[in-house]
């Protein structure tokens, strides 16, 4: 509807009652109740303001008619009896206490719609097909819109992989896409985000005189009273911020983190804002945290039906393969007498059942999950080291002065693929006769070694990660698995003389 309708349509509303009242004893008349029509349109129509406004107008309206009455000597045509000045302004009153009762409660309805508009779109991004990363893509740009800020940080820990996570989005000045960056943080950038926090929300703002002005909520949305601390160090170097918003969460008992919202625009009431936000996280955790459960759900199903090809392989194909390589071995011993071709195409042939058999294994053992805590890696480690040299017939030793490792699962579970990769390359490209695989702990650091004694890898000398990636050589998937780590990896190789693979994890 244009806004000079509008306009008009809310004149006409105010026009009306003045007219009736004034010609039914003008301020003192009984329909007086009509003026609250008007204040009502306004207040739906628009909020505090504009219903404040109509209420002021109103009551100019109501003491033109007192004017009117009692000075322009008009009384005798509008009111029979005595006309009562006192309760026209009590009328005056009540209608001014109405119009600002009225515009608060409208401003308070508007704004419980957009909020609960707000969570109901939040709690609809929560969408299976574009995964977890996308989920909680979507919901902090919406968080981003909704206050305005000039950036959002979601730093998430993964307490089942002792994983942390830090989500960045901000919009760059004069521009209207945001951009969003994901990082994995190392254990030492951890205590930036993951520091104890403060309240269960908090605010942050940082006057130009200088200090730290705070304020907090504790879970059940109530006034901290107590000082709170401010932020680390390691954050106002990493995100310098003139205000900031705050909220620890958590999802179920695998997520935990840290919301914060930089740079937001004043408001007044600091504390509402917080309450807003902390709802607002906790309406739209479960829909992410089931995203996050659905998603793991497939992972292991996806792991169980690996595990149960495996078994099938391992029953099926595999036993046949090694049926008929004992056949073929059979066939060459008996076969006495027949041309050196003969025996020499049959050897071939066993030969090359051997090497599907064992490359069937190898897929075999890279299929089944490996779920390792800290204190099965060393045997993990020993044992398939131990099962590569009874498969192969080449030496291999394992070697660790080490008891107990302190590493998280997810890094355990890295490093044995990374040690079944690595004797894979071994045995497929280097013709070694001789493996060693050292683990070990130096100047607070883990160190994996795989050294052999093959004919290396065709390049000469040292290369740490960054050089492989330039000269585009080394083990890819190993370089891989090391880079997510957030490790380091160096290969040294001599053509001939053997190859030397060493990953630093902190």
């Amino acid at each position: 509807m244009p806004r000079w309708l509008v306009l008009s349509v809310h004149a006409s509303d105010i026009l009306w009652p003045a007219v009736i009242t004034l010609f039914t004893e003008g301020p003192t008349s009984p329909f007086f109740v009509l003026f609250s029509f008007p204040l009502l349109a306004a207040a739906y129509r628009w909020g505090f303001r504009e219903t404040v406004m109509t209420a002021s107008i109103v009551i100019s309206l109501l003491f033109a008619e007192i004017i009117l009455v009692t000075v322009a000597g008009y009384g005798p045509l509008f009111v029979e009896g005595q006309f009562e000045l006192n309760r026209a302004i009590m009328r005056a009153t009540y209608l001014l206490i109405l119009g600002l009762l009225l515009g608060y409660l409208a401003d308070e309805d508007k704004l419980l719609r957009a909020e609960t508009s707000a969570v109901t779109r939040v709690m609809g991004l929560g969408r299976v097909d574009i995964g977890l990363r996308g989920t909680l893509r979507d919901v902090l740009r919406e968080i981003q819109q909704i206050f305005g800020a000039r950036r959002v940080l979601l730093a998430a820990h993964d307490t089942v992989s002792q994983r942390y996570f830090l989500w960045e989005l901000w919009q760059p000045p004069g521009q209207a896409e945001v951009s969003i960056h994901l990082a994995e943080l190392k254990a030492e950038q951890a205590p930036a985000y993951f520091s104890e926090p403060p309240a269960a929300a908090w605010f942050w703002a940082q006057p130009p005189g200088g200090g730290m002005e705070n304020s907090g909520l504790d879970e059940e949305a109530r006034r901290v009273r107590t000082p709170l601390s401010g932020p680390p160090d390691a954050f106002l170097n990493t995100h310098p911020f003139h205000s900031l918003k705050g909220v620890a969460f958590r999802f179920g008992e695998d997520w935990q983190g840290r919301l914060f919202v930089l740079d937001p625009p004043a408001q007044k009431f600091q504390e509402r804002e917080l309450r807003y936000l902390q709802r607002l996280i906790s309406q739209a955790g479960p829909s992410i945290y089931s995203v996050y459960l659905l998603q793991r759900l497939r992972a292991r199903a996806g792991a169980m039906e690996r595990a149960r090809v495996a078994r099938d392989l391992h029953d099926g194909i595999l036993q046949s393969l090694v049926a008929v390589e004992m056949q073929v071995d059979v066939l060459r011993r008996r076969a006495t007498g027949q041309p050196a071709s003969f025996n020499d195409e049959l050897g071939r042939i066993q030969d090359q059942l051997r090497q599907e058999v064992q490359n069937l294994r190898e897929l075999m053992e890279q299929m089944r999950p490996v779920n390792l805590s800290p204190q099965q890696l060393l045997d993990f480690l020993a044992d398939a080291v131990e099962k590569f040299q009874r498969s192969t017939g080449i030496a291999a030793t394992f070697v660790c002065e080490r008891e107990e490792v302190t590493l998280s699962p997810r890094v355990c579970r890295e490093l044995a693929r990374i040690v079944q990769e690595a004797l894979v390359n071994v045995r497929k490209h280097s013709g070694a006769r001789h493996v060693v695989v050292r683990f070990a702990a130096q100047n607070g650091r883990w160190k994996l070694v795989v050294d052999d004694d093959g004919r290396g890898f065709p390049f000469t000398g040292r290369f740490d990660l960054a050089q492989l990636d330039a000269e585009r050589k080394g083990p890819l998937v190993i370089k891989e698995r090391v880079r997510t780590l957030g490790g380091e990896i160096t290969v040294e190789s001599t053509p001939g003389r053997g190859a030397r693979l060493e990953i630093t994890l902190p």
